[in-house]
């Protein structure tokens, strides 16, 4: 046998399953969940119904990584796994720029048209489709929180915050956050009035004066 078969088969792998998340994805934001059928992402993937299933068992699966995939294509998948342990969070300074960059991609994340999609999605077909919120949720708010969380808990170790509580800290931060998204952004008339870098590096400075 060639050697490089094993190879050439995971990356054929691979490459199946990235194009039916790009099919999945693609219908999922177009025509919600409940109208977008497994046949229809298998003919748009241009994939066999057995490679189809042996990839995802099931549309909620599916809808998982397309949920996960997407808050990645956000910019959240800068913060994840390993990640998370080597980010520079040694002095204040360390930690300002990080919140700074944790605002800034959760605004922009919250205007882009694909999470404004995904969140019509689960709060349209939510009573149809309850497990739908748990895994918005999961991939988006909560995924948030322990990130944040896990930055002050960092920046406690390190003596940059005096509140041990990393996870009071984190909310106390995201708080604020969430009134410019609710009020400015999703519940906003037309395009999100979203705060300029000017208001988030004030939003930061004002935190951090509470917390350190």
């Amino acid at each position: 046998m060639d050697p490089s078969t094993p190879v050439k088969s995971s990356q054929l792998r691979i490459e199946k399953r990235a194009q039916i998340l790009a099919a999945a994805q693609e219908l999922f934001l177009a025509n919600g969940y409940k109208r977008t059928s497994m046949e229809a992402i298998r003919a748009a993937a241009d994939v066999s119904k057995p490679t189809l299933y042996t990839h995802y068992a099931d549309k909620e699966a599916l809808f998982g990584d397309v949920v996960q995939a997407t808050f990645n294509q956000l910019g959240f998948g800068r913060f994840t796994g390993t990640q998370l342990d080597t980010l520079p969070i040694q002095t204040q300074v360390e930690l300002r720029i990080i919140l700074i960059t944790f605002i800034t991609i959760t605004m922009q994340q919250m205007s882009n048209s694909n999470y404004v999609a995904l969140l019509r999605i689960v709060i349209g077909e939510m009573p149809y489709f309850p497990n739908l919120m748990s895994i918005f949720r999961q991939n988006g708010p909560t995924r948030g929180l322990a990130i944040a969380t896990h930055f002050f808990g960092l920046a406690y170790q390190q003596g940059i915050i005096t509140v041990a509580d990393a996870d009071l800290v984190a909310r106390l931060f995201i708080g604020p956050i969430a009134s410019y998204i609710l009020t400015d952004g999703l519940l906003q008339t037309g395009e999100p009035k979203l705060p300029d870098s000017a208001r988030i590096e004030a939003h930061v400075d004002l935190f951090l004066k509470a917390v350190c």
